[in-house]
Parts: structure tokens; sequence; C-alpha cells
């Protein structure tokens, strides 16, 4: 009789128990769901928000895919900070210069003068600093690239708040070590051509499978 009692307690007990559980698996269902669709989600660079002065024409993330980068010491970049952590533009300057980039004084960013840049950063440039541009783009993937109507080929590197470390892929690191190489894996004919000899050095060459790997990150 005692046995037969408890059966139904049992019961009423084992149903909200039952309950309580399938919620706990559906919500485990969920959260791995947008974990797994964030991880496999397209990269590209992280939208920015827009500055009450313009900046220029966003461009698509792949818009200098066919722009050849342009050697290190042919770049002349000028960071900006842009997210309110104090010194951060002058590190990220520093950074660049170790890298062989020429910069220019860093400063604080005249069109997000507040620090609220809330987002990775952005490359500014114009028409002339479309190859120093895409160079920076390999060390930065993750730069939303702003194209706006200055003359010169300098480029702005604007720091935004989730901008974070400043750690360019091996990818990024082997291609500037290509594009640095002078003459860019010449084969050497200049040598056996006398007229070769006041020609203008060669471009310097990059393999595309290292630029295609520097561009691809989760930003």
């Amino acid at each position: 009789m005692a046995a037969s009692r408890t059966r139904p307690y049992q019961r009423r007990r084992r149903g909200p128990l039952l309950v309580v559980v399938a919620v706990l698996a559906v919500v485990a269902i969920a959260t791995w769901t947008t974990v797994l669709i964030s991880a496999s989600g397209p990269s590209g660079a992280s939208s920015c928000p827009i500055s009450a002065t313009p900046v220029g024409e966003v461009l698509e993330d792949g818009a200098l895919d066919g722009v050849a980068p342009a050697p290190p010491a042919a770049v002349s970049a000028r960071v900006l900070n842009a997210g309110g952590q104090r010194g951060q533009a002058s590190l990220v300057a520093a950074q660049l210069g170790d890298l062989d980039f020429p910069t220019t004084e860093p400063g604080n960013d005249p069109l997000f003068p507040e620090g609220d840049l809330e987002c990775y950063g952005q490359l500014r440039f114009g028409p002339a600093g479309e190859a120093a541009a895409s160079t920076l783009s390999l060390l930065l993937p993750c730069a939303e690239l702003v194209r706006d109507g200055r003359p010169d080929a300098i480029v702005d590197v604007a720091v935004g708040t989730a901008f974070g470390d400043f750690n360019p892929s091996t990818a990024a690191r082997d291609a500037l070590e290509q594009l640095a190489e002078p003459g860019g894996g010449s084969d050497g004919s200049a040598n056996a051509d006398p007229n070769a000899a006041g020609a203008a050095p060669a471009a310097p060459t990059v393999d595309p499978a290292l630029v295609e790997e520097a561009r691809e990150a989760a930003c």
C-alpha cells in the first residue's frame, strides 16, 4: 500500500522536472545555433556610425581587391584617435613605424571629437591613396573603407572604440615582406639588356593568395 501511494506523487514531481529539462534544452540549442551562425558568418569590416560631418563614400569590403598594394615605404599613414582611449593613436603609429610605414604626427580625429567612433575603425583615403589603403587593409582588414575627395595620397587610420590590439596576421606580415623587396622578384633580365639599365625598377609583386588570406577576418 505504501509503495502504491508514492507512485502518483513521484509522477506529479516528474512532470515539472521534464518541462524544465525541455526548456533548458531549447535554450541550449538556440544559444549554440547563434554561436555557430556567428562563427561561420561572412568576414568583413565592421559597420561604423555616421559622423555629423560627412566623411565620404563608404565602400564595400572588397572594393580594394583589384588595387595593387604599394610597398610599405611608399605609404603615408596618419593615425587618428576616434575611440577615446588615450595614447592609442600614438601606439598604433609607432607600431606602423616598426613595419617601415612612414607616419605623420598622430592626433585626435576631428570627425569624431568625442571619441565615439563605435566600431573597429576606418581607413579614409582619396583616389591618389588607393594603393596605400590597399596595403593598410592587409593589416587592418576589419577597418571600414571610406573614400573622400582629398587630393593627396595620405591615408587616415581612424582607431575606433572596438579596435583592441594591433596584431597583423602572419599572412599580412609575409605580404609586407614581399612588397618591400626591391624589384619584386626581378629575373635579372636587366643585366642582359644594356638599354634596361636606366629603366624604372619593376613594381613590387605579392602572392595573391597571401593578400586574400590577409583580408580574411571575422570582424
